[in-house]
């Protein structure tokens, strides 16, 4: 079952920030998961609309400018990573889900994609998008044709993973309450991956290897590859 870093390792270090993609890269993370906004034309990693909680910064997160963004501090001394500063750090050295946290930010994503592709040493496969707003990954997929995408959902919807199917998508991202054998079976047999947000509970992280799920998002890879290790 593949590990990805829930904004990179947010449980040792603040959340969506340069240390916790590092300590993502050093506990060998199969993927980093991580949050896109838009600000001044350029995706910048971020999950709140606003800075309060996550940074040093107030007010709203489409408020600011390039040198206001770089005043900020991300709870390790650094301002949040842009996309493609974080893109070029990984440099392919693991896969990383991108998840649209607005539609306007779909532009900017996918120039992001395509000059981590060109420049920084990843494949494709490794650059998937998600969001909760299923017509932002149909914007992605007018930009780049083919490119993987997964929905993500909350609930385990009466048709299960269909919702995958009009835009093509490689696998369907849900909730780790609502995940069930019913769902992982459908998904499997539409030929989606399916990957599970977000596990904290050794006993959930069990029963969804049991399930057959393809992933998991975590906040500690470590944490979660020790439990696997005695399964």
């Amino acid at each position: 079952m593949q590990l990805y870093a829930h904004r990179g390792v947010s449980a040792l270090a603040p959340e969506n920030s340069v240390e916790a993609f590092k300590l993502a890269l050093a506990e060998q993370a199969y993927g980093i998961e991580l949050d896109v906004r838009l600000v001044a034309d350029q995706a910048m990693i971020i999950h709140d609309e606003d800075l309060d909680r996550t940074t040093n910064g107030l007010g709203a997160v489409t408020n600011l400018d390039h040198a206001s963004w770089q005043q900020l501090d991300a709870g390790d001394g650094n301002p949040p990573p842009s996309l493609d500063q974080l893109l070029a750090m990984v440099a392919g050295q693991c896969s990383v889900n991108i998840e649209l946290k607005c539609r306007e930010v779909v532009p900017a994503v996918a120039r992001d994609i395509q000059q981590a592709i060109a420049a920084y040493g990843f494949r494709v496969e490794q650059l998937c998008v998600s969001a909760f707003d299923h017509h932002a990954l149909v914007d992605l997929h007018k930009l780049l044709p083919g490119h993987p995408v997964a929905p993500l959902i909350s609930a385990c919807h009466l048709d299960y993973a269909a919702c995958a199917e009009p835009f093509a998508a490689q696998a369907i991202h849900s909730h780790v309450e609502t995940t069930n054998q019913a769902f992982v079976d459908d998904a499997h047999a539409r030929g989606l991956e399916v990957r599970v947000y977000t596990v904290t509970r050794e006993a959930d992280l069990i029963r969804l290897y049991k399930l057959g799920v393809d992933a998991v998002f975590v906040n500690d890879v470590a944490w979660a590859r020790g439990i696997l290790s005695t399964l």
